[in-house]
């Protein structure tokens, strides 16, 4: 028999028999985890002995273009530091270049200064993103934020962790809500 599985809420998710318990998944949960979870449940899959044909697929192209964001998740330390050298190589930022900080609908925006200033690139390709802003933006030590390098604009933006959270959130009630599994 299968491992019991429980969600963060309590809910069993199998059954006696060890398969995925779809039927009984809480509609009413409003935890971001459970609709995330609820939104990638897929009916039984029943097995064919007839062989699968697939379908002519036309060529749809790329869905963005290649290499004008590039994004690395990364965690912010006690000081405010996070591992920035991919997002700066892919801005072609070198060491010792001036910044300049800002907050724009909640997100830290990072972009080059005019003038040497006391924010520049650092030799160790690490950013120390500044202890008002962080504030403003509800960054705390310990958190995961996206570093988005927006290459055509030539900017970084820090995305916060409770903004992933939200993104993450209405995208799978999106799903939900057009794949009619349970919970919608």
């Amino acid at each position: 028999m299968a491992d019991r599985q429980v969600s963060q809420t309590g809910t069993d998710l199998t059954d006696p028999a060890g398969a995925a318990f779809v039927e009984s998944w809480p509609s009413t949960s409003n935890k971001a985890a459970d609709k995330i979870v609820t939104s990638l449940l897929l009916p039984e899959s029943r097995r064919s002995t007839e062989p699968v044909i697939p379908l002519p697929v036309a060529e749809l192209g790329p869905l963005m273009d290649g290499g004008s964001i590039a994004f690395s998740l990364v965690k912010v330390g006690g000081n405010g530091v996070v591992a920035a050298r991919m997002a700066l190589q892919q801005l072609a930022w070198p060491s010792g270049r001036a910044l300049r900080f800002s907050v724009s609908s909640g997100l830290l925006i990072v972009a080059p200064g005019e003038k040497p200033t006391a924010a520049f690139v650092p030799p160790t390709m690490n950013l120390t993103l500044p202890a008002r802003l962080r504030s403003r933006c509800r960054i705390r030590a310990g958190d995961q934020v996206l570093l988005a390098s927006v290459v055509e604009h030539n900017l970084l933006v820090v995305y916060p962790q409770h903004v992933l959270h939200t993104m993450l959130a209405t995208y799978h009630d999106t799903l939900t809500a057009t794949s009619g599994n349970p919970g919608s």
